[in-house]
């Protein structure tokens, strides 16, 4: 598990991606980029406001 700490930091990274026109696969591959554990990304993209509904479909299709 990842610290919060770090969680806070590549998450406000994702953020800035998102704020300066990043899609969903541009800030996945950032969390790829900084070996964010995969099983933690549909929260971190939650609280980015991706809907968890539409992140469950959108990641069966992503290869990790």
């Amino acid at each position: 598990m990842t610290s919060e700490f770090v969680r806070n930091i590549h998450l406000a990274t994702a953020q800035h991606l998102k704020d300066q026109g990043a899609d969903v696969y541009g800030i996945i591959e950032h969390f790829e980029n900084v070996f964010m554990p995969m099983d933690e990304v549909p929260d971190l993209l939650g609280q980015l406001g991706y809907p968890q509904q539409d992140l469950k479909q959108f990641l069966k299709g992503v290869d990790f």
